[in-house]
């Protein structure tokens, strides 16, 4: 199997957003390879993910990232039309800017507080016409006290490497009361879902349940963590990021 041949991986692609239930055009794939291009010559020079391969990035970012459509219950194109969404500390764009392409008709939000980073994904947003998305960059324990975003987001989602509790803190403010959270998690969820649950009440969420997904070509153990915020969190969280780590580290 030749990677490099644009064909090959743009088959797979199909065939798993196909296997999903998952609507697209022909715009949509060349925009997603078009972004696998981008991210793989940017971190030829700032290394702005881990995988330097091209199949690499394919398989172990775009293809896992896709892979939260798989959760029909909760992330459908037809439950998610016109919702407000957030990924915070998106990075590279894993997963806002491939959510941007494929949810045409929802609003965007893409916060990361790297300036460097928050660039790159203002030049992908303008380069690839994604008119539904705004790049945020500033620490999300400051824009989560701002009024037009604080408990505004119909779903919430990260795929950050933070700490849990801190990465809780920081993303459950933004979601409104009945809204979702949806983190990215490796099979350390399990231990780390019985270290949350006095955090999760004090910030009105509870946990729905922990989904394994699927990743063709991955041979690595991947979950969503599914939570669902239930009262509306209080006004001092979240906490100056020095008194969250304080507590967490």
């Amino acid at each position: 199997m030749n990677f490099d041949n644009k064909e090959n991986h743009e088959e797979i692609l199909e065939n798993y957003l196909r296997m999903m239930s998952v609507c697209f055009t022909a715009e949509d794939i060349f925009k997603i390879s078009a972004f696998l291009d981008e991210v793989y010559n940017f971190n030829k020079i700032t290394n702005i993910v881990g995988s330097k391969e091209k199949r690499d990035i394919f398989y172990r970012h775009i293809m896992d990232c896709l892979s939260i459509f798989s959760i029909k219950a909760e992330f459908s194109q037809q439950d998610l039309y016109r919702k407000k969404l957030l990924d915070i500390g998106s990075g590279a764009g894993f997963p806002g800017i491939l959510l941007s392409i494929l949810l045409k008709d929802s609003s965007i939000y893409l916060i990361e507080k790297n300036r460097k980073k928050a660039g790159f994904l203002s030049e992908l947003v303008k380069n690839l016409h994604l008119f539904n998305t705004t790049v945020l960059n500033c620490p999300a324990e400051y824009l989560a006290r701002n009024a037009s975003l604080r408990e505004s987001f119909d779903y919430c989602i990260a795929r950050a490497v933070e700490k849990i509790n801190i990465l809780l803190e920081l993303i459950i403010p933004f979601s409104k009361i009945n809204g979702k959270i949806l983190l990215y998690k490796s099979r350390k969820v399990f231990s780390e879902s019985e270290n949350i649950t006095e955090n999760l009440k004090r910030l009105g969420t509870k946990i729905n349940r922990i989904e394994e997904v699927d990743v063709p070509y991955l041979n690595e153990f991947r979950t969503i963590l599914i939570l669902d915020k239930k009262e509306k969190t209080s006004a001092i969280f979240p906490r100056d990021m020095s008194l969250i780590k304080k507590d967490y580290r």
